[in-house]
């Protein structure tokens, strides 16, 4: 960063979360996303169907269990929290028309 990027004003007047409810919420969500990407980095590295050399799980059966607290938790966020689940909706549905087209091709190529 050179100097003359640097800022001069006074900092912004963000203040964290200090509501235990929304903290809750929002720590479970992240801890789950974070154990959703522990299993797909698990598939990527060992392999579907491989298993989980302590408990002996099949990778493809931690990742859809991952996946399902994912989804629990992403309810409740946007139930607790009261977001637009309208617009959720229609975000997701751009994003798989987006990405979609890609990973067909991806399946077609030798």
């Amino acid at each position: 960063m050179e100097t003359e990027e640097i800022p001069t004003g006074a900092p912004s007047d963000w203040q964290p979360i200090t509501n235990k409810h929304v903290l809750a919420i929002l720590g479970k969500l992240g801890e789950e996303t974070n154990e959703l990407g522990t299993a797909v980095c698990r598939c990527i590295i060992q392999g579907l169907d491989e298993r989980e050399p302590t408990t002996g799980k099949v990778n493809r059966e931690w990742l859809a269990d991952e996946i399902a607290d994912v989804l629990a938790l992403t309810t409740i966020t946007i139930e607790r929290l009261g977001l637009n689940i309208d617009d959720i909706i229609s975000r997701r549905q751009r994003k798989i028309a987006y990405k979609e087209p890609w990973f067909i091709s991806l399946a077609e190529s030798p």
